[in-house]
């Protein structure tokens, strides 16, 4: 797709909004910009910089700066620190760049180049807006692909349409979650669902399956927020149809996320209906994804899946009276609340804590 959008990684074992910037595929905002430019040179090494990142995804944070300045705890080394902050500053100077393309660039003359340009200058915009809880950003991103559809007609450009479709649905679901918004999150995936008949299967494989992931996201936190079991299992459907296509040979992080998402939305059936199969079935998925995701690899994300399955199990255990689960749910949440001892993740620490004493509650009522 080669956008700049990171993919959201449910994490209901912390209750937080969570993504993660993995694809390394910014291809498409370099193609169009001159490669004698400094800026597209600076541009690449920022993108690039900000690959295998992380954050919450929480309203109004002051600035892509300020963000880009949190990223070393846990995750980063903190010799990128400097890097970051310069590659913040490049994404800003970018927009500059495009939005004078855009100027310079003539309708009648070349549209396809005209609708490339309004596109990424949407990616940009989304981007900053996504990281930095800005929704004034999003709503412009949004603008930005309203103007290339504008261009890009379904029935001429039917792939080219279907991206700038799909991304608006990113920033509209970025902007439903930002401001709980059921409405916005129902629009987001219309559109989902509009792009993912127009993306070809081959030799897009992966592209297909990131929105049909889409799919399956919004559906599950339509399904958590208002709509209950049928939504939850519509989620499971879209996520099992997102796994048929991606592998863990050919995209690992990808697959990973695919497989806590599917866990998450099994955890979320179970509880909803208080399902045990449901519950226990999402256990052995959680697994599969930390296979994949160690803590030495990426280890907050590694923490964040080991919080879900933590949760699962907490589940499983009140339903099903098993103590010694419940005991294995209290220490879990210990270990994750350790992990962010000294880090600037104090909110997830105060969420582990939480988890603690209702395992302990839960320990207790068990022991009677």
């Amino acid at each position: 797709m080669g956008n700049l959008y990171a993919e959201t990684l449910l994490a209901p074992g912390l209750n937080v909004s969570f993504q993660w910037r993995h694809q390394n595929d910014g291809g498409n905002l370099l193609s169009i910009i001159d490669p004698e430019s400094p800026v597209r040179g600076a541009l690449g090494q920022a993108i690039d910089r900000f690959e295998n990142t992380v954050f919450q995804l929480t309203p109004n944070k002051p600035s892509l700066i300020e963000w880009a300045n949190a990223q070393e705890t846990l995750q980063d080394a903190a010799d990128r620190r400097e890097l970051r902050l310069g590659g913040a500053h490049v994404f800003q100077q970018s927009i500059e760049l495009l939005q004078g393309m855009q100027m310079m660039t003539d309708r009648e003359e070349d549209p396809v180049k005209l609708a490339m340009i309004h596109h990424n200058i949407g990616d940009v915009m989304g981007f900053i807006g996504q990281r930095s809880g800005s929704v004034h950003f999003l709503e412009q991103a949004a603008l930005s692909y309203e103007q290339a559809l504008e261009i890009r007609k379904e029935d001429e450009m039917p792939v080219e349409w279907a991206r700038s479709t799909m991304n608006t649905g990113l920033v509209l679901q970025a902007i439903g979650e930002l401001e709980d918004d059921a409405g916005l999150l129902k629009q987001a995936l219309g559109l989902f669902k509009q792009a993912v008949n127009l993306i070809p299967k081959e030799p897009v494989a992966d592209e297909w399956a990131t929105a049909m992931c889409s799919i399956g996201t919004v559906l599950y936190q339509l399904g958590t927020n208002r709509r209950g079991a049928r939504t939850l299992e519509q989620a499971v459907v879209a996520l099992r149809n997102t796994l048929a296509e991606r592998s863990i040979e050919t995209n690992q992080f990808s697959w990973a996320i695919s497989q806590n998402n599917l866990a998450a939305t099994m955890q979320a059936l179970g509880e909803h209906e208080e399902d045990i199969a449901a519950l226990e079935a999402s256990i052995p998925l959680y697994d599969a994804a930390l296979k994949a995701l160690t803590y030495e690899a990426v280890p907050l994300i590694s923490t964040m899946v080991s919080a879900n399955r933590a949760s699962a199990t907490l589940a499983l255990a009140s339903e099903s009276d098993f103590l010694d689960m419940a005991e294995a749910s209290e220490q879990e949440f210990k270990r994750i609340h350790k992990v962010f001892e000294g880090t600037d993740y104090a909110d997830f620490q105060t969420k582990a804590l939480e988890r603690i004493e209702q395992a302990e509650e839960l320990v207790a009522s068990l022991q009677v």
